[in-house]
């Protein structure tokens, strides 16, 4: 059975931050939510809440691409008050398949590889607005990196330094020490970000 290890993180802007994040572990893979609630909206955290709840709730390994993009489809009109960005990605053996709407973004590392998952995604209509266009996407099993994240990271993060500093985190403080590649020198970060990070566990060798 493929086992699967995870990390997550919301930080907020100012005081009160309107991403969120959710991570459910399922028999043999892991589902990942995130969300991102517009601002200019007044009502953007509820919108995520709203979102991630909705979602959460079909939240299974057998569904393709066009079943993640329904589900998007159905929470757009179940969203009461607020606009949110939302990607879900479930991977399991099959390998990893989902959807978005949005400019909240998957990103699957490959060694020296960063592969866009979300790449063909439209960014307007928001869920929320009764009219948004979720894209379905796929990818092949993989043994890299999973990150799915908010604008707040993917918008102001430099690739670069980002596959510069990957291979040298510990896993357990990766999305911590991630969120610091986008702070200010202040410490100041530009958004709010919402950060899921997964990958197969590892198999530890055993002594002879």
């Amino acid at each position: 059975m493929l086992g699967f290890e995870t990390t997550s993180v919301t930080v907020a802007h100012r005081h009160r931050g309107e991403d969120r994040v959710k991570i459910i572990d399922r028999d043999g893979g892991v589902v990942s939510i995130v969300a991102d609630g517009a601002g200019g909206s007044g009502s953007g955290g509820e919108a995520a809440d709203t979102v991630v709840r909705e979602v959460a709730a079909f939240a299974t390994l057998d569904r393709g691409a066009d079943g993640w993009c329904e589900i998007l489809n159905q929470t757009d009109l179940r969203v009461a008050s607020g606009e949110s960005t939302c990607v879900v990605a479930a991977w399991s053996a099959n390998g990893i398949v989902g959807a978005s709407v949005g400019d909240s973004e998957a990103w699957l590392i490959e060694g020296e590889k960063l592969c866009d998952l979300t790449s063909a995604q439209s960014r307007k209509p928001l869920l929320g607005s009764g009219e948004a266009r979720p894209v379905g996407f796929s990818h092949p099993p993989s043994q890299g990196l999973l990150l799915v994240s908010t604008d707040g990271f993917s918008k102001y993060v430099r690739r670069e330094a980002l596959m510069r500093e990957l291979p040298w985190i510990e896993f357990p403080v990766l999305v911590r020490k991630l969120v610091d590649l986008v702070r200010l020198p202040s410490g100041d970060l530009w958004d709010d970000v919402g950060l899921v990070a997964c990958r197969p566990r590892r198999q530890r060798r055993s002594r002879q």
